[in-house]
């Protein structure tokens, strides 16, 4: 057996840990996907109400049509509202319905089980370098960082 070099380690532990992380949340969360809760949480933390779902899409770092699926599930569920845009009749302006704020409080120390489980034992300097290369990472492919810049 070949073994990797630190690169291809890195990018196969990335993509491994996604799927695992995925798979994990999913039974874990119950009424959402782990995409479906990102995709809320996201919304949330958008001025209200969000423009279009390109804007979704894009805080994302998704295609329009992944985002169109999930805040289609999430309109289904009766946690978003799509309503058509004043300014384009073609984009639907997107909004949190008042199931989501009773979902977020339902779930409001879920976020934080995530993060103790994920993190736990590994020291904060290395949770740092590891966000800073992510965020490097990201970068190189797209040009954009994995967070806003302070302020935005």
């Amino acid at each position: 057996m070949t073994t990797l070099e630190p690169r291809q380690a890195t990018f196969a532990g990335v993509l491994l840990l996604a799927n695992r992380m995925q798979t994990h949340y999913d039974a874990t969360l119950g009424e959402l996907t782990l995409k479906q809760w990102l995709a809320l949480a996201v919304v949330s933390s958008l001025p209200q109400p969000v423009p279009s779902t390109a804007v979704v899409a894009r805080a994302l770092g998704t295609t329009h049509q992944n985002v169109t699926k999930l805040l289609n599930a999430l309109a289904a569920k009766a946690m978003v509202r799509l309503d058509p845009s004043p300014d384009d009749g073609r984009a639907r302006q997107v909004s949190l319905a008042p199931a989501a704020y009773a979902y977020f409080e339902r779930q409001e120390a879920f976020g934080d089980r995530l993060l103790a489980e994920l993190f736990a034992g590994i020291p904060p300097e290395d949770i740092a370098t590891c966000a800073r290369v992510l965020d490097r990472m990201s970068r190189s492919l797209t040009g954009e960082g994995l967070t806003p810049p302070d302020g935005g």
